[in-house]
């Protein structure tokens, strides 16, 4: 009895260990390392535990693991949703780990193997195309610092990541848990079938990085400030504090990005404020982007401002919006595609850019740069920030991108942050050139998420098995 309960509390121990390597890998602040061992601890304890205890411990691995993305979920939904997102993502890790643990009980070690990241691959693939987050809170984005991992985007998105981290997890678990009455033909296949999709995955991103052909692009200068109180709601006003920065770095060829929402202006303003951008565009032949509210007849919208070398300038509005934080604002619903001598420019604003499936529209329309006016909640700068940068990965485009309350970077098709600067009280300007590379579509820009929808139809399959959704099935055809 005494040696029951000590193994019960190991495998409580180690169920906590996987949430904390969850937590660590779901942060703001994003251990890459955590993710590769977090699905380890919990597959094996509950392998181990015995059968009353299975839902229990990978309850805990999910709830702690929830932890770590907590102060974010606060600041962006409150308590109610906070508390609904960790339920839920308690809930699917449950589901993983007990899915795999069946199969292995069944001595099914290939699709033990494949149930963990199988199912939060699908998870991903969903989350893309129905939440209102996009991909936000996706284990991918861990991995933002092992750029050779994140490569594996440029063919199957946040979701190829997904399954190759939680693979090496998984793999761990069960090897650590091997019990003699399993084949061990079956083990030695499927370390193999491992091993060969984390080295593939590895060679292919360092090869990737290796062939990267970079040249300094156009001059982009990115303006940044904290120290603005109040909102500007005039021209006049915005023009006051932010035209001397702004006709200091407007040179030709130049192009110039202020953050997001930085002044609210009623329409009949906003279009005089657009000329006069315009104006200015045209004298010193550079490229402006602001990012404005504007007060209309159809309600607020969240828009930003392009104008251009020639004197002409477009309007975008924001097509996805903070559920709640926006909710008096209208959304847009047309990207906006500009010509340039290195290739197309493409407009998004903050949150636009959690979407895999609007990087992908832009690269269709041949965008190779996105230029991105931003407005982060300060806690969660680094993982915004890296959300964006992976949308280059995935569609192969660079990225400008000036946030207050954030960072404010340049990144290339690759992921590489070649310059970055977090804003504060000072009025800041961040200086760099923008780098291109002449290399080809990605398969993701093209394919989309057929990996990941594979993934789903897999998730589906392993369920009907582990139910014996097949072999009813069959035996009502056979009867």
């Amino acid at each position: 009895m005494r040696t029951h309960k000590i193994n019960t509390l190991v495998c409580y121990a180690l169920a906590f260990l996987s949430g904390i390597l969850l937590s660590m890998s779901y942060s703001v602040h994003p251990f890459w390392w955590a993710a590769w061992l977090a699905p380890g601890p919990v597959l094996f304890a509950t392998l181990q535990a015995p059968a009353v205890h299975r839902r229990f411990l990978t309850l805990l691995t999910g709830a702690v693991g929830g932890i770590g993305s907590l102060p974010y979920h606060l600041e962006l939904t409150g308590w109610l949703a906070t508390s609904i997102i960790l339920m839920l993502v308690a809930l699917a890790w449950s589901s993983a780990v007990r899915l795999a643990a069946a199969f292995a009980d069944r001595r099914q070690i290939h699709l033990a193997l494949l149930a963990i990241p199988v199912t939060w691959a699908a998870i991903d693939t969903l989350l893309i195309h129905i939440s209102p987050h996009g991909s936000a809170g996706s284990i991918a984005y861990s991995q933002m610092d092992a750029l050779p991992i994140l490569q594996v985007a440029s063919l199957g998105g946040t979701p190829a990541i997904t399954f190759v981290v939680l693979l090496g997890g998984s793999l761990l678990g069960l090897l650590a848990s091997r019990s003699n009455d399993w084949d061990g033909r079956h083990i030695i296949t499927s370390s193999a079938f491992a091993f060969l999709v984390i080295s593939t995955t590895l060679v292919f991103g360092m090869i990737r990085l290796g062939q990267a052909d970079l040249v300094p692009g156009a001059r982009v200068a990115l303006i940044a400030t904290d120290g603005i109180e109040q909102r500007p709601s005039s021209w006049d006003a915005f023009w006051q504090i932010y035209g001397p920065q702004i006709t200091q770095v407007t040179k030709p060829e130049a192009i110039v990005v202020l953050p997001e929402a930085i002044v609210r202006l009623p329409e009949n303003a906003a279009e005089d404020a657009a000329q006069a951008l315009a104006s200015h565009s045209l004298r010193t032949r550079s490229t402006i982007v602001v990012g404005i509210m504007v007060d209309g007849s159809d309600g607020l919208t969240n828009r930003a401002l392009v104008a251009r070398p020639e004197g002409t300038y477009h309007w975008y509005l924001k097509q996805h919006l903070i559920p709640g934080i926006e909710s008096s604002v209208t959304s847009g619903a047309q990207p906006l595609s500009l010509p340039a001598a290195s290739g197309g420019i493409g407009v998004a604003i903050c949150k636009d850019m959690h979407f895999p499936t609007l990087g992908r529209e832009y690269a269709q329309r041949g965008a190779r740069l996105m230029l991105v006016p931003a407005y982060d909640f300060e806690v969660d700068d680094w993982l915004t920030a890296r959300m964006t940068a992976l949308r280059g990965v995935e569609s192969g485009m660079s990225i400008a991108r000036a946030a207050r309350g954030g960072i404010s970077f340049v990144s290339d098709r690759y992921g590489q942050i070649t310059a970055e600067r977090r804003s504060d009280t000072e009025m800041g300007v961040l200086v760099a050139s923008i780098p291109l590379d002449r290399g080809s579509r990605t398969v993701y820009s093209s394919l989309g998420d057929a990996f990941g929808w594979m993934c789903v139809v897999a998730w589906a399959g392993l369920l009907a098995l582990r139910t014996g959704v097949f072999r009813k099935l069959l035996g009502r055809s056979n009867s």
